[in-house]
C-alpha cells in the first residue's frame, strides 16, 4: 500500500489549484462592497487562501494597509466559493443563502455582504473555530450546548417537514459508485470495497430506519453540521460563540443535531497535516457526564426562549429537578440513536466527495470511519443497551469492530 505521502501525490487533488483569480475576486468586491475597493487594483488587494473547508473554498479579500476607508465598507471579507458538489445542488445553495442572511439580519451569523451564482461575501470575523479538545472542556460545552438550543428556537421560511435527512440518504445511496475507476486511485478502490464487504447500504438504511421509527424526537431548525471548525469564538469576547455553514441546514430531528455533535468529540480535522488529513479516536466519543453537560446547557437555553407567559405544570423544586433529569435522559436517548443516522449520512457523503472534488481531504479514509463508528454504536446501543454507548480499546480491537484489520493496522502504523 502505498505511503500518505505517496497517496497524497498520486491525486489530482495534490496539485495547487485556485479555484478564483484575483480579477475575479476583485469584481466582487468592488460590486458589493463599493468604496475604496473601486479605487484599488487587482495588484493591491490581498487574496489569501483560508484552509479548513472541506465542502467549500474560502478566501480572504483585504484592503493594503496604505489604502483609507471612504466610509463604513469593510477592509477585510471572506469570499466563500461554493464545492462542486454544492454547485450541483442549488437548492441546496437556495437555502444556505436564506439562512445566512436572515441569521446576519438577527446578528446571530456573521453579516452578509453580497450573495452570486459562485458564492459569496460575508463579513470576515474576527474570530477562531473552536478545536475538537476543545469542545470536550465543560465551559465550551456549555456555550456550545446554550448556542444550539437558541438556535433550535429559531424560525425559518423553510419546509417544516423533516424529509431533509432520509431524502438526501437516498440521493446519496443512487449515486453511489458502481464503476470502481470513478475513484481516482487504487487504495480508494479498496477501500470502497471493503466497506461494500461489510455493508448492504439499501438494506442498512432499511434498518436504520426501523431503529429510529421508534425514537421520538421534535423537529427543529437544525444545522445538521455543529462540529468545532463550524462554531466560533469572537476574539473581542471569548465567551460569544457563533455559529457558521448552513448549506446543511434544514428542519430536522433535534436528536440527529445533538448526536451529530457528539460524534464530531471523535474527529479532529485541524491538527493532522498528513493524509488522509483527519484523526479519529472512537474512544472519545463523549461519556455520560460529558453529554449531561451539553444538555444541561442546551436545555437552559431551551426554557429561556420559551413563551414565560405560560404556566408551568410542575410545581415543587423536587418536581423541576426530576422533570430536567428526565428531559436529559430523553434528550440524550434521542442524540444518542441519531448519531447512528449521522454516521450513516457522513459516510455516504464522503464517498460522494470521494468522486467529486478537488478539495484534498481522505473521503474514503474517513468513509471507513464514520462507518466503523456506525457499528459499534448500534452494537451498543441495539445490542447491549448501553446509553450512552462506550467504544473501549478491547471493542474497538475484537471482531465486533467490522473494520477490525483497518483498525489494528492504522494504530500500529
Amino acid at each position: 500500500m502505498a505511503s500518505p505521502v505517496k497517496r497524497l501525490l498520486m491525486r489530482k487533488s495534490a496539485t495547487p489549484q485556485e479555484i478564483v483569480t484575483p480579477d475575479q475576486a476583485l469584481e466582487w468586491c468592488q460590486n458589493y462592497l463599493r468604496g475604496a475597493w473601486s479605487s484599488i487594483t487587482v495588484e493591491q488587494m490581498h487574496l489569501e487562501r483560508v484552509s479548513g473547508g472541506l465542502s467549500n473554498y474560502l478566501y480572504c479579500c483585504s484592503l493594503p494597509d496604505d489604502v483609507e476607508s471612504q466610509g463604513s465598507e469593510p477592509r477585510k471579507v471572506l469570499l466563500r466559493i461554493y464545492g462542486e458538489v454544492h454547485q450541483k445542488h442549488r437548492g441546496t445553495l437556495l437555502i444556505d443563502s436564506v439562512v445566512c442572511t436572515l441569521l446576519s439580519d438577527r446578528k446571530i451569523g456573521p453579516h452578509v455582504h453580497g450573495i452570486f451564482p459562485e458564492g459569496r461575501l460575508e463579513e470576515f470575523v474576527d474570530a477562531e473555530a473552536l478545536l475538537v479538545a476543545e469542545v470536550r472542556d465543560p465551559k465550551v460545552s456549555q456555550l456550545a450546548g446554550r448556542l444550539l438550543g437558541e438556535l433550535h428556537q429559531l424560525d425559518m421560511p423553510l419546509v417544516k417537514e423533516p424529509t431533509w435527512l432520509y431524502n438526501t440518504i437516498e440521493q446519496y445511496l443512487s449515486t453511489l459508485p458502481t464503476d470502481l475507476h470513478k475513484f481516482e486511485i487504487e487504495e480508494d478502490r479498496q477501500i470502497y470495497q471493503e466497506l461494500q464487504s461489510v455493508c448492504k447500504f439499501a438494506e442498512e438504511f432499511e434498518e436504520l430506519k426501523k431503529i429510529l421509527a421508534k425514537i421520538e424526537s421534535p423537529i427543529r431548525l437544525c444545522h445538521n453540521d455543529f462540529q468545532p471548525g463550524n462554531i466560533l469564538r469572537l476574539k473581542s469576547d471569548p465567551n460569544n460563540f457563533t455559529v457558521i455553514d448552513f448549506e446543511y441546514c434544514s428542519y430536522n430531528y433535534r436528536g440527529y443535531d445533538i448526536g451529530n455533535h457528539f460524534c464530531e468529540f471523535m474527529f479532529d480535522y485541524v491538527s493532522s497535516k498528513e493524509w488522509p488529513r483527519f484523526k479519529v479516536n472512537f474512544t472519545d466519543y463523549p461519556n455520560r457526564e460529558q453529554q449531561r453537560t451539553f444538555l444541561s446547557a442546551y436545555i437552559d437555553a431551551m426554557l429561556a426562549s420559551q413563551d414565560q407567559s405560560v404556566p408551568c405544570p410542575v410545581d415543587s423544586p423536587q418536581e423541576k429537578d426530576s422533570s430536567r433529569e428526565e428531559l436529559i435522559d430523553q434528550i440524550m436517548k434521542e442524540a444518542n440513536y441519531y448519531a447512528l443516522a449521522s454516521n450513516f449520512f457522513w459516510t455516504l457523503w464522503a464517498i460522494h466527495m470521494a468522486t467529486s472534488t478537488a478539495i484534498k481531504f481522505g473521503y474514503m479514509e474517513y468513509a471507513r470511519a464514520r462507518l466503523t463508528a456506525y457499528y459499534l454504536t448500534r452494537d451498543r446501543l441495539v445490542g447491549a443497551n448501553e446509553m450512552p454507548p462506550v467504544f473501549g480499546e478491547e471493542l474497538l480491537r475484537s471482531i465486533k469492530n467490522p473494520f477490525q484489520t483497518s483498525y489494528v493496522k492504522t494504530n500500529v502504523e
